[in-house]
């Protein structure tokens, strides 16, 4: 694997014009591109705190970019934040599963936490269907689909109406195949939609932190967990939060031990 240090030092100057056409105005445009060159230029003078002040910026703006949680990711790796960076590196790959760097920065972080939780292991089809439904990101995959299902309508009607004569049998195997290509995406788009409505996940942003038998701070301790560990949030109150880790122990946590996904 490539030297963690090499792509930690390397923050994206590109895609900017990505972030930027979300952007309603121009105004508003240029302080977001004034304020992504500042945080870079920060990051390369080795000034990671302000660095940081500069990213989070953009996203208070409502801007999401895989580019910006990256950035923000590594910003926060340098400035020996594990958990922060853990978690954007999260959010990061979530917007694009398949990139390289942001992939191998979020496993090399994840080599510095303390916590080793033994995970159940996998089936072959759940596992299968994880690489399907991660094959492509969530946007993309929408706008796919979509375009499958008109594609399937369409070459059905030049069927039905045969206004190319010679060509119906034509239209009708494409229609199947466009529908079949929509059915799979389809699918895989409400598994996903469903997955991120119904199943939190948050990092561990503090150093150690104490797991609970309830949500009050004199029940009894069960276990404790470190910063950069990613956990499952099962309920939410208003100061507290009942996670669960891979190996099934669960118990309550400060919300404020948290950064969610």
């Amino acid at each position: 694997m490539e030297n963690f240090e090499a792509l930690s030092n390397r923050v994206r100057f590109g895609a900017l014009l990505v972030i930027l056409l979300a952007l309603p105005g121009e105004a508003q445009s240029q302080d977001v591109s004034r304020i992504f060159q500042a945080g870079n230029q920060y990051y390369a003078q080795n000034n990671y705190t302000a660095a940081i002040e500069q990213y989070r910026k953009i996203l208070e703006s409502g801007v999401v970019s895989d580019v910006v949680f990256y950035n923000l990711a590594n910003s926060h790796f340098k400035n020996n934040q594990l958990g922060s960076a853990i978690l954007f590196y999260e959010k990061a790959q979530r917007l694009a599963p398949h990139d390289r760097e942001i992939t191998e920065n979020l496993n090399f972080a994840r080599t510095r936490i303390a916590d080793k939780v033994e995970q159940p292991p996998e089936g072959f089809l759940v596992s299968l269907a994880r690489r399907i439904t991660n094959w492509l990101p969530l946007d993309t995959e929408t706008a796919l689909a979509a375009v499958f299902f008109f594609a399937a309508n369409a070459a059905f009607a030049l069927f039905w109406l045969d206004v190319i004569p010679g060509l119906s049998r034509l239209a009708v195997y494409a229609s199947i195949a466009f529908l079949v290509l929509f059915l799979i995406l389809g699918t895989s788009n409400l598994l996903r939609i469903y997955w991120q409505e119904t199943v939190q996940e948050g990092v561990v942003l503090v150093e150690k932190v104490d797991v609970l038998s309830g949500p009050a701070s004199d029940s009894p301790i069960l276990f404790s967990v470190h910063e950069g560990l990613k956990v499952r949030i099962e309920n939410d109150l208003p100061d507290w939060v009942q996670i669960s880790l891979e190996n099934g122990w669960n118990g309550w946590v400060k919300k404020e031990a948290l950064g969610e996904i």
